[in-house]
């Protein structure tokens, strides 16, 4: 089971990282170089880092 949650967390990791802002310009939401969005709440974050963990602490 550990495996598969690792590879789970790589493969979310991975769609933020190269997805995130072109699926966000699909969805019509306008996100400026350098800041991320939360999909569910549209809170500004300027890392990725912070994004997944507002994810992962407020999006359960």
């Amino acid at each position: 089971m550990p495996v598969v949650r690792r590879t789970w967390r790589r493969l979310v990791h991975t769609y933020h990282r190269l997805c995130a802002r072109d699926d966000a310009v699909t969805h019509g939401f306008t996100v400026p170089d350098g800041v991320w969005s939360c999909d569910r709440c549209h809170e500004p974050h300027l890392e990725l880092s912070s994004l997944l963990r507002h994810v992962r602490t407020e999006h359960p």
